[in-house]
């Protein structure tokens, strides 16, 4: 074995041994996560605040009986739901017509244009919050389900938190093989940037939360300026969180076990688009971030890989100490990152062997990345047929 050769299998070797300090660091992350389960304590009063559910739907005939039933279903006692028909071309308002005169806590509004300069969902919740009523305004995905607890164990949350925004981190419903596959990797990328342990920490100034289920105190709403504030933000959960915390108010995101759950996408195309604009917004936009994305598993992860494949070539071809070596490393490493992700994968799916297919769900995220580094070099991003091109926006069918 050569010098460079014996060089190359020490910077393999120390490269490897990132995989035990990051699993050594899933330990202590996990033990610091804030879970809500069915067994977590209910807001008991004597008081219960008014509470306005806003449910923004654009073509959501699939998903939204079943999310608005489970927003009936509630035990805590005092809430109105707004749904939002934001140009539907669907079923979806005569879904929510349908429940609004069955259920006088309801009601439609519906929303017919864009303005200039919104994106979709963030001008649907600021039409809802300037006709809500409550005290405590809850901003949901219309792909979610909730227990019927869920509501006054998240606002005993708040409670005894102290917190002016509280979120939570449904259950991911996985149904299909790219789901289960990719979507908790998606996840994985995405809270590497933000660690709750750090979003939960009043002292830290990073923020966090999901859009797919957000709780609010109206003071802390208003004096944020609302979704004013992030009208072209296409993760404006994460930007009002900002705003939020900036004001010196406590936010909080736990991870919700049994109390809730969301089925993001159902298709691996729609799977890639969505994640694409989550993450080109929730990292500003900035390719540089981006690119660290990609980066990151390609040097910790899918080197293993090329490893293994230069590793199997040598033993079939001359042989030798080096290739044996590599082959070794290139095995270790493989089981050193399924480890870890596997810890990972349990907090998103049920099915483990998912996350044997990680080597599969790598290369869709690379994709995902690509194009989110391309939304940040052309600024055009089409999402829910509409086309958004910086601040300018325009009708178009996807």
């Amino acid at each position: 074995m050569t010098d460079t050769q014996r060089l190359c299998l020490w910077i393999y070797a120390i490269l490897i041994g990132i995989w035990p300090i990051r699993y050594v660091a899933l330990i202590f992350i996990f033990r610091k996560l804030h879970r809500l389960t069915p067994s977590s304590p209910r807001f008991m009063g004597p008081h219960f605040p008014l509470v306005s559910a806003m449910i923004p739907a654009k073509d959501e005939e699939g998903m939204l009986a079943a999310c608005l039933a489970s927003v009936q279903a509630q035990s805590y006692p005092n809430f109105e739901i707004l749904i939002v028909d934001d140009r539907s071309t669907d079923r979806t308002p005569e879904i929510a017509r349908k429940i609004a005169e069955n259920d006088p806590r309801a009601r439609v509004i519906t929303i017919t244009d864009l303005p200039a300069g919104w994106t979709g969902k963030t001008h649907g919740l600021h039409v809802a919050a300037q006709e809500a009523k409550g005290d405590w305004f809850w901003f949901l995905d219309a792909d979610t389900l909730h227990e019927p607890d869920s509501l006054s164990i998240v606002m005993e949350y708040a409670r005894r938190e102290n917190a002016s925004l509280a979120s939570l981190l449904p259950e991911m419903r996985c149904e299909s093989f790219w789901e289960m596959v990719t979507q908790p990797l998606a996840g994985i990328v995405l809270m590497q940037s933000f660690p709750l342990f750090k979003v939960n920490d009043d002292r830290n100034k990073l923020a966090f939360a999901n859009g797919q289920y957000i709780l609010i105190d109206r003071p802390a709403y208003e004096a944020a300026e609302g979704h004013i504030s992030v009208k072209d933000k296409f993760v404006e959960d994460i930007h009002l969180a900002r705003h939020v915390k900036a004001l010196g108010l406590p936010i909080r995101t736990a991870v919700a076990q049994g109390i809730g759950s969301t089925r993001m996408y159902s298709s691996l195309p729609g799977l890639v688009r969505g994640w694409s604009r989550i993450l080109y917004d929730a990292l500003d936009r900035n390719p540089w971030r981006l690119a660290w994305k990609a980066l990151d598993p390609l040097i910790f992860s899918q080197s293993a890989h090329l490893a293994l494949f230069v590793a199997l070539i040598l033993l079939a071809t001359s042989g030798g100490p080096f290739a044996w070596w590599l082959l070794g490393l290139s095995v270790w490493q493989h089981v050193a990152t399924i480890l870890v992700l596997d810890k990972l994968y349990r907090e998103s799916v049920r099915d483990r062997a998912s996350v044997l297919w990680y080597p599969l769900a790598g290369l869709v995220i690379d994709v995902i990345v690509y194009r989110a580094i391309k939304m940040c070099l052309t600024g055009k991003v089409t999402w829910r047929g509409t086309a958004y091109q910086k601040v300018a926006t325009v009708e178009q069918s996807v």
